[in-house]
């Protein structure tokens, strides 16, 4: 497994409800504390091969 560095990186909330899959909003400022706390935490990260508009179209978000 190769080192990654998260800090140029962003963060997609998913939360299961009902074996659902579905994308989190919030305002901005709770968004960038948020992916702060998370990048800060994080101690693995994996490689999917998707991009985010693939996984926005998996998830069936037009935005």
């Amino acid at each position: 497994m190769s080192r990654v560095s998260v800090e140029d990186s962003s963060v997609t909330v998913l939360i299961e409800i009902d074996g659902n899959v579905h994308l989190v909003g919030m305002s901005q400022e709770r968004k960038e504390a948020l992916d702060e706390m998370v990048k800060m935490v994080a101690e693995v990260v994996y490689n999917t091969n998707r991009t985010q508009a693939e996984l926005n179209e998996f998830l069936g978000y037009k935005g």
